[in-house]
């Protein structure tokens, strides 16, 4: 799979995530891919959210299903 298909796949998927997110108050921004590391921006509510771990972890397994190799969702702060 080349880098920009697999770019294509992770913005996506993220893409698909982002109306659930934004119905709870938050959103998710995909920042970049470095390595294994799909590195992402979360904004509203989802910066105080208890639960925001499991929807990264979400995220997380749908990569790893359609990606079919190991990534980390970091959350970036800027």
């Amino acid at each position: 799979m080349s880098d920009d298909e697999k770019l294509r796949i992770i913005a996506q998927i993220i893409a698909e995530a982002r109306p659930g997110i934004q119905a709870d108050g938050g959103d998710i921004e995909f920042l970049g891919l470095r390595g294994q590391r799909v590195e992402v921006r979360l904004t509203g509510k989802c910066l105080t959210c208890a639960l925001a771990g499991q929807t990264l972890g979400s995220i997380r397994r749908k990569l790893l299903q359609v990606l079919d190799q190991p990534v980390m969702v970091v959350p970036i702060t800027t």
